[in-house]
């Protein structure tokens, strides 16, 4: 039975690292045509369109890096015209990042994008909220940066 579990975790890993892959290289794909580098995707995903701007350091924690890390990124972005920092609407000793009109339409682009790569294509409803609730229940606890 060891072997048939070994066997099952093995292949868990392998789909996902494939299905993370492909699902990369159409985002890579949609921020080169928007002139920014792959290695902001990560800090896009956290500032996601219908939450509200999140504060660089809470970008950091979940990122799990060092706020540092976030203001060079938050530089790149801002550059690019898809985000800008705005006083905290409850403390204006902070920053938070929020997407500016450019932003929403990359979001729209990768949207449109990973819909039409097919990665949820032979999915029904059903099975899309099984999908995100089992990769809910595996993803790792968001623990503060720490060197």
């Amino acid at each position: 039975m060891t072997s048939t579990v070994s066997s099952a975790w093995r292949s868990i890993v392998l789909v996902l690292v494939e299905v993370g892959n492909a699902a990369d290289a159409v985002v890579a794909e949609v921020l080169g045509e928007f002139g920014v580098p792959a290695s902001v995707a990560g800090a896009l995903w956290a500032l996601a369109p219908g939450t509200e701007p999140p504060t660089m350091r809470e970008v950091a924690a979940r990122l799990r890096c060092d706020p540092s890390t976030v203001s060079l990124v938050a530089d790149k972005l801002q550059a690019t015209g898809l985000v800008a920092r705005q006083p905290h609407p409850a403390d204006g000793r902070k920053r938070t990042l929020a997407l500016t009109e450019r932003g929403h339409e990359l979001w729209d682009v990768l949207r449109t994008r990973l819909h039409a790569s097919g990665l949820f294509a032979d999915l029904d409803a059903e099975e899309q909220g099984t999908l995100l609730a089992l990769l809910t229940k595996m993803r790792p606890l968001q623990r503060p940066y720490s060197e």
